[in-house]
């Protein structure tokens, strides 16, 4: 009897944790994110995140052509990206040593939360070869303006598990 009431114990106790599951479930598809930090939805926004000593002061999108500005970017065609940026060393920086590492984030977290996500890229995009990847190089002393070229269709893999 005992046994009994214990395997019915452990029961009951798995039928309340499905409903809690079904219950946060529900919960965070009721309350996900419907509007976007910053106005990312409707307007291109960027942040420095490394604290190296080249500045970039400003990034714009643009279609491959360079000519027309596009918003919101689509990863699955190459664009260019114009970039102000400052180089207050005396280095140049160039091939191979001068690196890149891209990071792709997404908003709106697993749990149905509201918060910006790091999506896995298994290292794909981490140490590249920033000359051979769309970088003008070299990158010279001082204030400049350079077209990046951006093109993800090497990483398809990558872009196929973004949402849209």
């Amino acid at each position: 009897m005992y046994m009994f009431k214990r395997i019915t114990s452990s029961a009951q106790n798995m039928f309340r944790m499905e409903r809690v599951i079904l219950l946060l479930a529900l919960c965070a598809t009721a309350l996900a994110c419907k509007t976007w930090p910053n106005g990312t939805d409707k307007a291109f926004h960027w942040y420095q995140c490394n604290s190296g000593p080249v500045l970039f002061l400003n990034a714009t999108p643009y279609d491959q052509t360079g000519q027309n500005y596009v918003y919101p970017i689509h990863l699955g065609k190459p664009m260019m990206v114009k970039c102000e940026l400052f180089n207050p060393t005396t280095h140049i920086y160039s091939s191979p040593n001068l690196k890149l590492t891209l990071n792709l984030w997404s908003w709106g977290t697993g749990l149905g939360g509201c918060d910006w996500s790091v999506l896995p890229t298994f290292g794909l995009l981490n140490n590249l070869d920033a000359c051979s990847q769309g970088v003008p190089c070299p990158i010279k002393t001082g204030h400049q303006e350079l077209d990046v070229t951006v093109d993800f269709s090497p990483y398809q893999s990558i872009i196929d598990i973004l949402r849209n």
